[in-house]
């Protein structure tokens, strides 16, 4: 059996098919913080490990594109909202232990052990690091359920202090690791406790991320299994090189005929926005996009010069994997209605992998398979195509009238002057189907948001 969550992305929403387990996730919004996310991924790819006696993790928070969708602790159940991380293998969420000063725990839903019948306690402290701050708390036992999956003694970690300032707004509660539990200290993951305990028909997991659309239309995980009709080919499958990240080897990555890399070592991780390359190759890129280095591991571009910008190339066990500029440039609207445009790619002093975010997996269906310790990619369907089944299966609800109403003023604002000026060149004019009817239509694609 298939289950499925269904996940959020930058306050977008998806519902799997009817005849497939659901969980629906509330739309919310996000504000992108780049210099945020660079320090957190400081921390969590370029610090050194802690050696002591306490279970210890680097992690991230995705600062731009989060995944989050909700799970339940305990019995009877406490609900949560987690991030789906990848690149992290611990999950914890607030404690109602926390002091009433700690304002992002008082902000958030709380754990609370006392009030579950399954709880065990555990009590082992546990210190996660942060650039910005270490989120301290304990290790308790409780189950946990995602998707309709009654994960039972799964250990997590009640946090009873977080870093002061970044977490207060966030859209989420807690965290939930994706990784390998090498990274945890041995203690399993939920996705390790679901194959040992018989609640998969495979042990592995995937992930559709939508990132452009509607706020309505957002991706999934699919637990145990993949989904055929996302994707279309085969998926290409590489071996998981080192077993902490979900890390393997890029064979080469090109960009308009320069190589960038050979042989080079990345990672999937849904917990970052954006595609991390060491410095060698954020140099060379910038040089082929023309790109305005801003000093603090982004690049600038003009947004009137992305139609003539080159497609980056990544081959990845024989088959060659495309970023077009509608995939790797990030349109940023200020709140004076002025538009910024940013290179896909990032740059962290001393980091040397290349860590394949939102920006590659957002392209392309990624397969987690634990079982096989290896990893597969192939191409996403065009979204227009999932986003009419959607939208015809749902048009007598209350979320069509919603979408309905988002239509028009998509529309509205293809025939404004500001979408001439950015959005002059065809081949990033937006795909609607029918204007007249709107059961049959998909949602323009801009690209850039």
């Amino acid at each position: 059996m298939l289950h499925w969550l269904i996940i959020l992305l930058v306050g977008q929403v998806s519902q799997s098919m009817a005849e497939l387990k659901r969980i629906e996730i509330r739309p919310r919004n996000l504000t992108h913080n780049l210099q945020s996310e660079i320090l957190l991924l400081k921390a969590k790819y370029l610090s050194s490990a802690d050696e002591s006696v306490e279970a210890k993790e680097i992690l991230v928070n995705a600062a731009n594109f989060a995944y989050y969708g909700e799970i339940s602790i305990g019995t009877p159940p406490q609900n949560f909202s987690v991030l789906f991380d990848t690149g992290s293998s611990n999950t914890w969420v607030p404690s109602s232990l926390c002091p009433a000063s700690d304002v992002a725990c008082q902000s958030h839903n709380q754990y609370k052990s006392s009030a579950s019948s399954t709880y065990v306690p555990v009590g082992t402290n546990i210190s996660i690091v942060y650039g910005t701050g270490s989120m301290e708390g304990f290790l308790s036992n409780d189950t946990v359920r995602i998707a309709g999956l009654n994960v039972t003694n799964q250990t997590f970690a009640e946090a009873t202090a977080e870093p002061d300032g970044f977490f207060d707004s966030q859209p989420f509660d807690g965290i939930l690791g994706l990784g390998f539990n090498t990274l945890s200290n041995g203690i399993n993951t939920p996705v390790d406790n679901m194959i040992a305990q018989g609640l998969l028909d495979k042990p592995e997991f995937s992930v559709y991320l939508r990132r452009n659309g509607s706020s309505l239309i957002g991706g999934e995980i699919i637990w145990g299994g993949t989904d055929p009709s996302i994707y279309h080919g085969s998926i290409t499958y590489v071996p998981v090189s080192v077993p902490q990240y979900w890390q393997f080897t890029v064979d080469t990555g090109t960009i308009n005929g320069q190589i960038l890399c050979r042989g080079c070592q990345a990672i999937a991780d849904t917990g970052t926005s954006l595609i991390i390359v060491p410095k060698r190759a954020f140099t060379a890129i910038n040089k082929q996009l023309n790109a305005t280095d801003n000093g603090d591991g982004t690049a600038s571009i003009p947004c009137w010069e992305i139609c003539k910008l080159p497609t980056l190339y990544l081959n990845i066990g024989g088959t060659r994997f495309s970023l077009a500029p509608k995939d790797y440039i990030i349109k940023i609207v200020g709140e004076n209605g002025s538009s910024q445009c940013l290179s896909g790619f990032e740059y962290l002093e001393g980091n040397l992998l290349w860590i394949l975010g939102d920006v590659f997996i957002g392209k392309y269906y990624t397969v987690f398979d634990l079982g096989n310790e290896r990893i597969g990619f192939a191409k996403v369907r065009s979204q227009k195509a999932k986003t009419n089944r959607y939208y015809n299966g749902h048009k007598e609800s209350s979320v069509y009238e919603e979408a309905r109403a988002e239509y028009s003023d998509t529309i509205g604002y293809e025939r404004t002057s500001e979408y001439g000026r950015q959005y002059r060149n065809d081949r990033y004019e937006p795909h609607i189907l029918d204007r007249s009817y709107p059961e049959q239509y998909a949602y323009a694609d801009y690209s850039f948001t």
